[in-house]
């Protein structure tokens, strides 16, 4: 299977391409990675920022590694996104996913994506607004493909969130979105499953599993997070820890048995930034090494 990772490890800790290159395909034996926008943000002047590109590029090129898609990082899921109560709000998350795209096609990436965004309390709360956020968000969707298209990329992944004013966060919102862009989308919407999300106990109850979502979304799923957690948080421990729930034996059972099994499979495990280096390069290195086995 296709085992590759998120770079959200190195922010903060290994900003330059050319180490997080050469620790990525010399000391992890990988050569794929998605690469985050923590690391390189679409807003910043294009100078500076085509020239971050060029290095990454490079770096990649240089030790063989496919950059697979662009995605969101934790500075961009914090603002409100494409569900922003306001036009001018919903206007710049426009803005910044077309940013987005023209990183993603630079770097040489297929796809590019991420959550989508919040909604305010009142608007989750007001049926009517709850609504209209709805097709503002397909309509942003509809948008952003057709600007993903234009620069030359594949698709546009959708992350499914464990927040109920979030969009998706349920399997059926999953299909309701699938089914209501497939028609308009110029490039295909699919989904990103992160496998710690899929546990999250206080919205899904406690019979959620992998499983359910990968039997159940099939070939809309796209790529795949593997996250280690609990089921009470969204931690990203890493492997092995005995606090997780992911068998990721089970969630490669499951992907093979739904014919998936050449979706790509991503470690994103985001290590505290108080941290220590030398403790964070141990676990990121245990846990390609766990997935490695439970995947064969």
């Amino acid at each position: 299977m296709n085992l590759g990772i998120n770079l959200c490890f190195a922010v903060k800790r290994t900003p330059e391409p050319e180490k997080w290159a050469r620790y990525v395909r010399e000391d992890l034996g990988l050569d794929t990675v998605q690469f985050t926008f923590d690391l390189l943000d679409p807003w910043w002047p294009a100078a500076q920022r085509d020239a971050l590109v060029a290095r990454t590029v490079k770096a990649a090129s240089d030790h063989g590694i496919t950059i697979h898609s662009a995605y969101g990082g934790l500075a961009h899921y914090v603002p409100a996104g494409l569900l922003d109560p306001t036009p001018e709000g919903r206007r710049i998350a426009l803005d910044f996913w077309k940013r987005a795209c023209d990183v993603a096609a630079a770097l040489g990436a297929s796809a590019v994506g991420g959550p989508l965004g919040t909604m305010s309390i009142r608007d989750s709360s007001d049926e009517a607004s709850r609504e209209q956020r709805w097709y503002d968000l397909v309509d942003g969707i509809v948008e952003i493909t057709a600007y993903a298209h234009s620069v030359g990329l594949a698709e546009f992944l959708v992350e499914p969130t464990p927040i109920a004013r979030e969009t998706p966060s349920t399997i059926q919102q999953c299909h309701e979105l699938l089914q209501t862009t497939a028609p308009l989308a110029a490039v295909p919407v699919g989904m990103l499953l992160d496998t710690g999300h899929t546990l999250f106990e206080p919205l899904y109850g406690p019979g959620a599993s992998v499983g359910q979502w990968i039997r159940e979304l099939g070939p809309a799923i796209r790529a795949v997070h593997l996250d280690n957690s609990d089921g009470q948080g969204d931690p990203h421990w890493g492997w092995p820890d005995e606090r997780g729930r992911i068998d990721v034996a089970e969630v490669g059972k499951e992907l093979r048995t739904a014919n998936l099994a050449d979706v790509p499979l991503l470690l994103e495990v985001y290590p505290r930034f108080e941290d220590s280096d030398d403790h964070v390069r141990r676990l990121i290195a245990a846990s390609v090494e766990h997935c490695r086995r439970a995947l064969a």
